[in-house]
């Protein structure tokens, strides 16, 4: 009855993942297309099958419950590769357990009405373990093993651990039916178990993948808009948001830091500690510009903050507590936004501030305000 419900949700799932892997052909991708295609076979066999006599029935079931526990393999194999590259041992135990998926249906081969019957060994027909119970029985076994190897790995534990216990349940439903709907009658608990949970798995697994393209997009808007070594926002998005700042007349002030003696930081003490100190120095000015303002980086051992209050107070909490909590000092440059002033202008003018505190004796404040008045004629 749900088979329909399931084919579109799977469908759906199918056609982000070929258009994600058109995209980027990463193996996450190439996984979900083969696990949703073999989990679409899987359905559309069963509607094949259905009204049909209890044996034919039940001999199909063998064969079908094998190909759901390969599908069930490959696509939670799909979803930590999502996240995590498969490396050496990964990729032993998902070849081991994808291998152990497909031989689950052997059994199948040999029963009675198999077409093997006449080239296995006859004391092998019929004399093995139903294949459904054996495929059903390694699906069970599979939820805790994938809640253990994978739920942890993940950014969405809690979405991919409810999808195996829906599975873990399709599964006890599947066993405990001995006809397993197909072709027979089925009791309404087990039926209604069988008939609502698979679309709930697959909706679950549409849900996961959908999010996870939500976290890359963001990871490559935040890419877009912050600095990588710091962590602040980047020159161009400092600017933007600034300017936007400026035509609402919300910004009082700017504050330019430059790191004193950098270049010799970098020489003696190398490149690594260097960078350390910068984004110790960054940490500090982006916690006072929390909630006040917002920070970046303008390039180099240059950063930079606008806050909506008192931002001479601000920079002197910076550059005291760089010059306590770091290695290095700072020199500072404040200047007040004024009508008519463009960001462009206002960085300048607090750039000509901090200039003033460098040749001044470094490790100090300048308010732009406090310049002689032909230094702030030069910037007319």
């Amino acid at each position: 009855m749900f088979h329909p419900v399931s084919i579109v949700v799977l469908g759906l799932t199918l056609f982000m993942s070929y258009r994600l892997y058109n995209s980027n052909r990463r193996t996450a991708y190439r996984l979900l297309l083969f696990s949703h295609a073999l989990f679409i076979l899987h359905h559309v066999l069963e509607m094949a099958l259905e009204g049909t006599d209890p044996a034919a029935a039940r001999a199909a079931q063998s064969f079908l419950t094998p190909l759901r526990t390969t599908a069930f393999v490959l696509v939670n194999f799909a979803v930590f590769t999502l996240y995590q590259p498969l490396r050496r041992r990964t990729r032993a135990w998902f070849y081991g357990l994808l291998a152990t998926a497909v031989l689950t249906g052997f059994p199948a081969l040999a029963g009675e009405d198999s077409p093997m019957a006449g080239i296995l060994p006859d004391a092998w027909i019929g004399s093995l373990p139903d294949a459904r119970h054996v495929s059903g029985i390694f699906s069970l076994i599979l939820c805790p093993l994938f809640a253990l190897m994978i739920a942890p790995l993940i950014r969405q534990p809690r979405k991919h651990i409810a999808g195996l216990a829906v599975f873990f349940l399709i599964q006890i439903a599947v066993l405990a039916d001995p006809v397993s709907k197909i072709g027979g009658d089925t009791g309404f608990v087990l039926g209604t178990a069988i008939a609502l949970l698979p679309p709930l798995y697959y909706i679950l697994l549409f849900m996961l993948l959908f999010e996870r393209v939500v976290e890359l997009m963001m990871s490559v808007y935040r890419s877009s808009i912050l600095d990588g070594l710091t962590g602040l926002y980047n020159r161009r998005f400092f600017m933007l948001r600034l300017e936007q700042m400026l035509k609402r007349k919300l910004v009082p002030g700017v504050i330019f830091c430059d790191i004193d003696d950098f270049k010799k930081v970098n020489d003696t003490l190398g490149h690594d500690i260097a960078d350390k100190m910068l984004k110790h120095v960054a940490d500090i000015l982006g916690e006072e510009a929390s909630g006040i303002g917002l920070a970046g980086r303008y390039g180099g051992e240059e950063l930079v903050a606008f806050v909506f209050r008192d931002p001479l107070a601000v920079a002197e909490r910076v550059r005291s507590r760089v010059e306590k909590e770091t290695g290095v000092t700072v020199s500072v440059g404040v200047c007040r936004a004024r009508p008519g002033l463009s960001a462009e202008q206002l960085l300048r003018r607090a750039d000509r501030a901090m200039y003033h505190s460098k040749t001044g004796g470094k490790n100090r404040v300048t308010d732009f305000d406090s310049l002689p008045p032909s230094e702030d004629e030069t910037l007319h």
